[in-house]
Order: C-alpha cells, then structure tokens, then sequence
C-alpha cells in the first residue's frame, strides 16, 4: 500500500466497532479455526512461489496472541508507521478475530495444534514477507 492507502486506513480507524450480525441473528459466537495445513512440511512452498524481485517495501510482523479490548490506539500507531517509514505491519495471530481485521490491515491466521505449530508457521511466514522484525501487540499497545 502507498501512503495515501495507509491515510485512508488512518481516517477509518475509530472506538466504533462493527455489529456481530452472527452471534445477534444465530445467537453464535465465533469458533476456533481449524488447522487447514500440516505444519510439518519441510520446506515452506511459499518461498517458491513468487520471486521477491524489487520490492522496496520493509514488513514488521505484529503478534496478537490475546484480543486487545481496544486496539484503536495500536492501529493508529501503526498505520503512522507504515504510512510514515514505510513499513508494513502484517498480523499474526491464533484468534479467529484480532481486532485489527477491521482497520484493514493484513491479518495471518497461525494454525495448529502447539505452540511449536505456530512457531513453523510464524518463522515460514517471516520467510514469506521477508520480515526483519516480530514484535508483540502489547508493546504497540502500551505506547498509547
């Protein structure tokens, strides 16, 4: 995304949250995610797939591991961030919703079935983005 792109993530980002049509109309929470690829592979095919060619952007990962209860703050700071520097933020997260889903950001489910799965398919997906950096949610969080 360009920095007009990131402005206009900025300009959406409010205390306001959608309705859970689901859980209102089938009277639903959301469920756990399945795990829908063996993390036992011993190459990542992703890395195959396309050629990382001239790409100038720089990505930072971003781990949410539990649900911020608002997390307006945290995507303010980094759409700022990429939007200023040019650095991506891709979330990786276990939940079925992380709360930044609605900002637009780039939001990469881990699954399986310990914390090792999750482990393989974070660092695959490091090697896929081309991450330089992993940091926590709570870290942006605490920044206010």
């Amino acid at each position: 995304m360009n920095a007009d792109e990131w402005l206009n993530v900025i300009s959406r980002i409010s205390h306001s949250q959608p309705l859970d049509l689901d859980a209102e109309l089938f009277d639903r929470g959301l469920t756990s995610i399945k795990n829908i690829q063996p993390a036992s592979h011993p190459t990542p095919p992703s890395a195959k797939l396309w050629e990382s060619g001239e790409n100038p952007a720089s990505y930072i990962g971003v781990r949410v591991t539990k649900r911020p209860a608002d997390c307006t703050q945290a995507a303010l700071r980094l759409a700022g961030a990429a939007s200023e520097r040019g650095v991506i933020p891709i979330i990786l997260t276990t939940l079925p919703d992380s709360g930044f889903e609605r900002f637009g950001f780039r939001v990469e489910r881990l699954t399986g079935d310990s914390p090792q799965d999750y482990r393989q398919l974070e660092e695959q997906l490091m090697r896929f983005w081309d991450m330089a950096i992993v940091i926590d949610a709570e870290q942006v969080v605490q920044l206010g």
